[in-house]
């Protein structure tokens, strides 16, 4: 890749990193962790911080060495072969019907909390809410890159400002416990909700002023500015007690905005954690849509899922992306299932994306790149088993993916013969 005459400084390329880590996590997972390991959620987060770091590495060795837009699954492809690159794919795929749910309840519930509505209204909100979300996509009114960014820094401002705030006037100490080395294993498995899409900068390593110094630079700042954040906001959710079930994470900032800064700072937490919830499931939604088109053009699914309208939007593709997020949500309201389960599911998935990666990098890689892909690989599988049977949702679509794919090429070379 040709790196640009401006090429990005390293507080640039922070900040990219920032947005990328915040996201809407910030909103939800402090509180979710706090309810597993209560104050030593804490170490999670510190010990998930460092470990990070290794991964970024991994994944920008492999963007430098092996540059694509297919990203980890052209890196699979090379490690593996066509078959268990395909079989990425569609892993990756189905996580449309599991994580954006978790990002459109979360929306919904900051959006009834700004109008005071009753969340008996949740499921309609959540339902017009993806509704306007595939009108967008239709008509290609996506998000811009620039409005994403600034909602990220416009997000940390505020709740760096409630949260030092609120520290500053409690006067409760920090909730004691015994350490429970499984629980705070299970902490650094939902936090890594927080760290997906750590790979996305990778791809722009090479447009630092200077890589090879600038980026490491960039990665360990960006990780530190998004780390401190999320310890800051995670003690002043232990200190308030705003955690426990599902209804009191959903809404957790919000509970400690208004002890900070009374009615209003609830309002501007509502307000702002909506807007990023729509933004976000808006590209999550688009992302695979494109992804389903790809695989249209390669013949992986059928080819109507990859016809273009006018807008140059691939309506059948957004159509079965929102109507499977669709019907997750109201099974979701039927059956009373928690959005932590629908999140450890999505969450496992990238974990087994993210392990296929560093098992790509031991085989692609050379020399001492070779020992941060073995660590990316071990790691991957350390938080692979405290997600237990969480990770058996990925393993089966990748499986049944694998063996479809492999029944089609062995019917194909049988009718050749």
């Amino acid at each position: 890749m040709k790196r640009s005459q401006q090429g990005i400084t390293v507080y640039q390329g922070a900040g990219m990193l920032l947005a990328t880590l915040l996201g809407s996590g910030v909103l939800l997972v402090p509180a979710l962790v706090a309810s597993y390991a209560g104050v030593y959620s804490l170490l999670a987060w510190s010990l998930m911080a460092l470990a990070v770091l290794p991964i970024v590495f991994t994944f920008a060795a492999l963007g430098r060495a092996y540059a694509n837009q297919g990203g980890t699954a052209h890196f699979v492809q090379l490690a593996f072969g066509r078959r268990a690159a395909a079989s990425l794919a569609w892993l990756y795929v189905s996580i449309a019907p599991i994580g954006p749910p978790v990002v459109i309840i979360t929306g919904a519930a900051y959006f009834a909390q700004l109008f005071n509505l009753s969340m008996s209204l949740a499921l309609w909100l959540e339902l017009l809410m993806l509704g306007v979300i595939f009108v967008l996509n239709i008509v290609k009114l996506t998000t811009s890159v620039r409005l994403q960014t600034w909602l990220s820094y416009s997000v940390t401002s505020i709740i760096i400002v409630v949260c030092v705030v609120a520290l500053s006037r409690s006067e409760a100490s920090l909730p004691s416990g015994e350490l429970q080395w499984s629980d705070v294993g299970q902490s650094m498995a939902a936090i890594f909700w927080c760290f997906v899409g750590i790979e996305a900068i990778c791809h722009v390593a090479n447009e630092f002023n200077r890589p090879k110094q600038d980026f490491p630079r960039a990665v360990v700042l960006g990780v530190a500015m998004a780390a401190a954040i999320y310890v800051l906001l995670s003690i002043a959710v232990l200190q308030y007690g705003a955690y426990g079930d599902d209804a009191t994470n959903l809404l957790s900032v919000i509970q400690i905005a208004q002890a900070a800064l009374g009615p209003l700072g609830g309002k501007l937490i509502a307000l702002v954690g909506f807007v990023a919830c729509f933004c976000a499931v808006n590209l999550y939604v688009l992302s695979f849509a494109r992804m389903l088109a790809s695989m249209a053009e390669k013949g992986q699914v059928m080819t109507s899922l990859g016809k273009q309208n006018r807008n140059q939007s691939p309506v059948f593709a957004v159509l079965i992306v929102t109507l499977a997020i669709a019907l997750i949500l109201v099974l979701k309201h039927q059956f009373a299932w928690s959005f932590a389960h629908l999140l450890a599911y999505a969450n496992a998935v990238f974990v087994l994306i993210y392990l296929a990666a560093g098992l790509s990098a031991i085989k692609l890689l050379p020399g001492r790149q070779r020992y941060l892909a073995w660590f990316t690989a071990l790691f991957c599988s350390l938080i692979a088993m405290f997600m237990a049977e969480d990770v058996l949702y990925g393993v089966g679509v990748f499986v049944v993916a694998f063996a479809i794919d492999s029944m089609k090429q062995n019917k194909a070379m049988t009718e050749q013969t």
